[in-house]
C-alpha cells in the first residue's frame, strides 16, 4: 500500500522536496521528479546543493537561518537549478523549516504562474463570450418560430388568390430555416449524451472514416497511437463531434492554403501529472491533432475558441467553440500552439483514478 504522505506530496502541482538536517534529501514528489529528471530513487541519494545553486548568498544565508531555528523560512525567487543533463533551469523557491527534522522545499517554474492566469483568464472570457452568445441565440431563435408561422399561414390564405405569393414565402422560409439552424449550433448540444467506457482511438478512428469519405485520399493521415493507453469514460457520439470539428479545420486550412504534400498527424500518450483547469490529475490521456499548414494568425490566437471566431470567408466559428464545450463535460481541456508549417491542437482528458486498497 502506497504511503498516504507519499500520495499527498505527488497529488501536488508543484514540485517538493523534503531534507534532512544534513540538507539530504529524504522525501521527493512526482513533480520534482519531472522538474529535476531525475527518479525518485536518484533524487534520495542526492543533497539539496546538488540540486541548488548554494553560491547565492540570500539563498544560503537563509537556509543555515532556518536549520538554526531563526527564520521559519524564506522565498527567492530566479534560483538557478541543475538537472539531470547538466542543463541550468531558473526556478522559485519557498522554503520552511521542519522543526528539528530539516526542510520543506517548494520549486516553481517562473512562468507556471503566469501561465496558468493566463489559462483561467482566458477560459473565463470564453465561458463570458458563450453565455453572451448563446443569450442572443434565445432571443433570435423565440421570433424565428413566429416569421416562419406567419409566411406559412400568408402562403395558405392568400396562395391561391395571388399564385406569385409563394415565391416569396418559400425565400422566407427557407431563410427563417437557415437562420435556426445557426442558432441552434450556437446554443450548441442542449442535452449531454450518457457516458460509456470506450478507446479513445476507437472513437478516433470513427472519425478518421467520415473523414477519409470526405477529404478521397487528398491529405495523409499519420497515426502515431499509444495501444497502451486505457478505456475511459466518454460520451462517444459528443466525443466525435469534437474531434471531427478539429480535424475538419485542420483539412479545411491545408485545402484552403494549398499546402503541398499536406499531413495531419493523430497522436495520443499518457500524461503524468497533468493540470487541466487548475487542477491536477495523476495520469490522463493526451490526444494531438498536428497539420502542416500555414498556421493561425497571432491576432486570433487568444480569442480562438470563442464562438463566431473564424479566419474563414465562409466559415461561421462554432467548430472549436462546440469542441471545447464537449471536451469540457469530460473534464478536459484543449490548447492550441501554432507556427507557420506545424499547428497543433491538443486534447487532455483526465482518467478516473483507481481508489488505493485499504488494509
Amino acid at each position: 500500500m502506497a504511503n498516504p504522505a507519499q500520495l499527498t506530496l505527488d497529488s501536488m502541482t508543484t514540485a517538493v522536496l523534503v531534507t534532512g538536517m544534513d540538507l539530504g534529501i529524504r522525501g521527493a514528489n512526482l513533480a520534482a521528479q519531472q522538474m529535476f529528471m531525475f527518479s525518485r530513487r536518484r533524487l534520495l541519494s542526492m543533497r539539496l546543493p546538488d540540486l541548488i545553486d548554494m553560491g547565492d548568498a540570500y539563498v544560503m544565508d537563509s537556509i543555515r537561518s532556518c536549520l538554526d531555528g531563526q527564520e521559519t523560512g524564506f522565498s527567492a525567487g530566479d534560483v538557478a537549478a541543475l538537472t539531470e543533463p547538466g542543463k541550468e533551469i531558473r526556478i522559485d523557491l519557498s522554503v520552511s523549516r521542519l522543526e528539528g527534522t530539516g526542510l520543506v522545499v517548494e520549486a516553481r517554474d517562473p512562468s507556471y504562474r503566469q501561465r496558468l492566469s493566463s489559462e483561467v483568464k482566458q477560459r473565463h472570457q470564453h465561458l463570458a463570450a458563450r453565455d453572451l452568445v448563446r443569450s442572443l441565440a434565445h432571443e433570435i431563435k423565440n421570433p424565428l418560430g413566429g416569421i416562419r408561422g406567419a409566411a406559412q399561414l400568408i402562403e395558405m390564405t392568400f396562395g391561391k388568390a395571388a399564385p406569385g405569393i409563394g415565391e416569396y414565402t418559400s425565400v422566407i422560409i427557407e431563410q427563417t430555416d437557415r437562420l435556426a439552424a445557426l442558432v441552434n449550433r450556437l446554443l450548441g448540444p442542449q442535452r449531454a449524451n450518457p457516458m460509456e467506457t470506450a478507446s479513445i482511438h476507437y472513437v478516433t478512428q470513427k472519425v478518421l472514416s467520415l473523414l477519409g469519405m470526405e477529404t478521397q485520399g487528398k491529405i495523409s493521415i499519420r497515426r502515431d497511437y499509444d495501444p497502451s493507453l486505457p478505456d475511459l469514460p466518454l460520451d462517444v457520439d459528443g466525443m466525435q463531434q469534437a474531434l471531427l470539428n478539429i480535424l475538419r479545420n485542420a483539412c479545411q486550412a491545408l485545402t484552403e492554403s494549398g499546402t503541398s504534400a499536406p499531413l495531419i498527424t493523430i497522436k495520443t500518450r499518457a500524461c503524468l501529472g497533468a493540470v487541466i483547469n487548475g487542477i491536477k490529475h495523476p495520469t490522463a490521456i493526451a490526444l494531438s491533432v498536428t497539420d502542416n499548414g500555414p498556421g493561425i494568425p497571432d491576432q486570433i490566437m487568444e480569442t480562438l475558441f470563442y464562438p463566431m471566431v473564424t479566419t474563414r470567408h465562409e466559415g461561421n466559428g462554432l467548430g472549436l467553440s462546440i469542441a471545447q464545450s464537449i471536451i469540457e463535460r469530460h473534464g478536459g481541456s484543449i490548447a492550441c500552439h501554432s507556427a507557420p508549417g506545424c499547428t497543433t491542437f491538443t486534447v487532455l482528458l483526465p482518467l478516473p483514478q483507481k481508489p488505493y486498497p485499504r488494509n
